[in-house]
């Protein structure tokens, strides 16, 4: 079931946020992608790296499920962005934040509200690393 997420432009992305993104890398974490899925490595700046899995519909414009995973310099977790549901026996303290869901660099899963687009995913980042900066 497609999540009503349109699929990633990721030339635009690059260009949006060229202020904080270094390059958008094909492939993520050795994996190339396929028909189906989408996969990119974008390195940031700072950089910290997001490696970006998209599976697509059959009709190829949407979403199905995605997992956004950002990683510090050092290979170290900072967030993931993930929206997928899990299967059926999965515990309900799971299953509670399916499909759009957050797990934090202590393991906490977190409901995933705001976030939902890879788009706004970056814009909360834009405004993390203004943050840090100020």
């Amino acid at each position: 079931m497609a999540l009503k997420i349109p699929k990633s432009n990721f030339r635009f992305i690059e260009n949006d946020f060229s202020d904080i993104i270094m390059e958008i890398r094909d492939g993520a974490q050795g994996l190339p992608s396929s028909a189906r899925t989408i996969r990119k490595a974008i390195v940031f700046n700072d950089l910290s790296k997001m490696y970006c899995v998209e599976e697509i519909d059959r009709n190829g414009g949407f979403i199905e499920l995605y997992w956004y995973d950002w990683y510090d310099d050092q290979k170290e977790l900072i967030m993931k962005f993930h929206a997928h549901y899990h299967p059926d026996e999965t515990p309900a303290n799971i299953t509670m934040y399916d499909p759009f869901h957050i797990h934090t660099a202590n393991e906490r899963r977190l409901n995933n509200e705001k976030f939902q687009e890879l788009y706004t995913i970056l814009e909360f980042i834009r405004l993390r690393n203004i943050s840090i900066k100020l």
